[in-house]
């Protein structure tokens, strides 16, 4: 896969702080981080560029006389002609990809391998009502996923192939199983923020900033930062982790079924009281 773990020296950082404004841009320190004081509360565009990396412009929420914290992952551009290679498929990307399923030594055009990908997924979830509950529901989730790769179908070489890479798994696979139009994590998050105000409100002041942080790392990494996993890591590793942060939804398990509640929010089209 293109992904790196490594920190980058000399990245490119700005903030936008109103339409026709902004800060930087200044470029991430020798210890790979990067600074900026004195900027206005509330929701503000970051926006980091590094040579051989795709650029990011991710929403940050911040708070007046706090310090917001957040990482910034970064894809590796992709050069033409490239090969992917995950468990069981390897993907040669040229003028027309070439997707060879190892187990069988079958040789897919990327036309073919949608349809390959179309019949595995209705095999487990023939209409998109019943894929969407899969998806929202964490333990089945990870099994028709489990499933798929085992079948050598993996959504994000597709999103790669596809020049789709900010696309929601759930729409991709809908997509590609029943033609449904392609929605992006930015699009869905934005519509969730937008639709679920009474639910975000109806939470304490602590709570609805991890609801709307959260949001924000749904957008970019997916629905898989929807699980108590994602309380080891910055920002909410210094807000307390899970422990203290479930006082604030009212209880551990109160904290599981209000992760539960936004998965199953976002993937909805509907207003939800």
């Amino acid at each position: 896969m293109l992904t790196t773990r490594d920190l980058l020296v000399g990245a490119r950082v700005s903030v936008r702080t109103g339409p026709n404004t902004q800060q930087g841009p200044i470029h991430s320190d020798e210890q790979c981080r990067f600074r900026f004081e004195h900027l206005p509360a509330g929701r503000l565009a970051l926006m980091v560029s590094a040579r051989g990396f795709v650029d990011r412009t991710i929403s940050v929420e911040t708070l007046p006389d706090e310090t917001t914290t957040i990482d910034v992952p970064l894809k590796l551009a992709r050069k033409k002609g490239g090969k992917i290679r995950v468990e069981g498929l390897e993907v040669t990307i040229a003028d027309e990809a070439v997707f060879l399923i190892e187990a069988t030594g079958e040789q897919l055009t990327l036309d073919q391998y949608r349809d390959y990908t179309r019949q595995r997924i209705i095999r487990a979830a023939p209409n998109r009502e019943l894929l969407r509950e899969i998806w929202v529901d964490s333990n089945r989730r990870r099994a028709f996923l489990e499933e798929l790769r085992r079948a050598s179908v993996h959504p994000e070489v597709l999103a790669e192939a596809l020049a789709q890479p900010e696309a929601d798994g759930f729409d991709l696979l809908c997509h590609l199983a029943f033609g449904n139009p392609i929605r992006t994590r930015g699009e869905r998050a934005t519509a969730f923020r937008n639709r679920e105000q009474a639910f975000i409100a109806a939470h304490k002041e602590e709570a609805r900033r991890v609801i709307l942080e959260l949001l924000e790392k749904y957008r970019v990494g997916g629905v898989d930062q929807l699980e108590p996993e994602v309380f080891g890591i910055s920002p909410f590793r210094e807000w307390g982790g899970a422990t203290k942060i479930s006082r604030w939804f009212g209880g551990l398990a109160r904290l599981g079924r209000s992760l539960y509640e936004i998965r199953r929010r976002i993937y909805t089209g509907e207003a939800s009281a």
